[in-house]
């Protein structure tokens, strides 16, 4: 596999399993938070002890993505140079009456998917939207359930290169990735579509998507 390290910025419930669950697949793992890396020491230890705690605008630094896993509203607290270049996997959600930034409401007004408007706003990145649409259980349970159950977790991208380096990511976590087409497909995966949260296999992941899913 391509993939030797990840960075991931949020290490709330969310971020920490993905942290145990990339660790348990050898990759290695650097994670940032609200906090700075000398305060993260004892939440680390006890969520996701494998993983390096640096600094945000340090994330990117010899990773091969990042994952975005902070909640909407703070994505303004997010340096956005810091990640030119980098290989971006939205995983955020947008909640109901969750205040977001300016700029992400006037990409949701005009017709946009959350994913669009983050790609719009993070314009230097490469932007995939992927496993948002998992429960941090899931995501952290053991490789054997995994792959009795046969998940399936969607993967949607403008660049075909980009959304296989998510798929391996997806594999190498233990699920069977689903392409789709572009990002704005990527809106099947949010909160109140038809898979969110749902335990699927390909096949049926796919069906449920219709003719956006490959």
């Amino acid at each position: 596999m391509s993939i030797k390290r990840i960075g991931i910025l949020g290490a709330g419930r969310a971020g920490t399993a993905l942290a145990r669950a990339a660790a348990s697949a050898r990759i290695d793992v650097r994670i940032a938070g609200s906090r700075p890396p000398r305060m993260m020491k004892y939440h680390l230890a006890q969520y996701a002890s494998h993983a390096t705690a640096v600094l945000a605008e340090d994330i990117a630094e010899d990773a091969d993505l990042v994952v975005l896993m902070v909640p909407q509203e703070e994505l303004d607290d997010i340096d956005v140079p810091s990640l030119a270049g980098i290989l971006l996997v939205d995983a955020t959600n947008r909640w109901e009456d969750e205040p977001l930034p300016d700029w992400l409401e006037t990409s949701l007004d005009a017709g946009l998917s959350s994913s669009e408007g983050i790609a719009t706003h993070f314009k230097s990145s490469r932007v995939v939207k992927a496993l948002n649409h998992i429960s941090h259980w899931d995501m952290d349970a053991d490789r054997a359930t995994k792959q009795s159950a046969q998940r399936a977790l969607g993967v949607a991208s403008d660049n075909k290169q980009d959304a296989q380096t998510v798929s391996e990511l997806t594999v190498a976590l233990g699920f069977s990735p689903v392409l789709l087409p572009n990002l704005a497909a990527g809106r099947g995966l949010e909160p109140g579509g038809a898979i969110f949260n749902e335990v699927l296999d390909a096949a049926t992941l796919s069906a449920r998507l219709g003719p956006s899913a490959q």
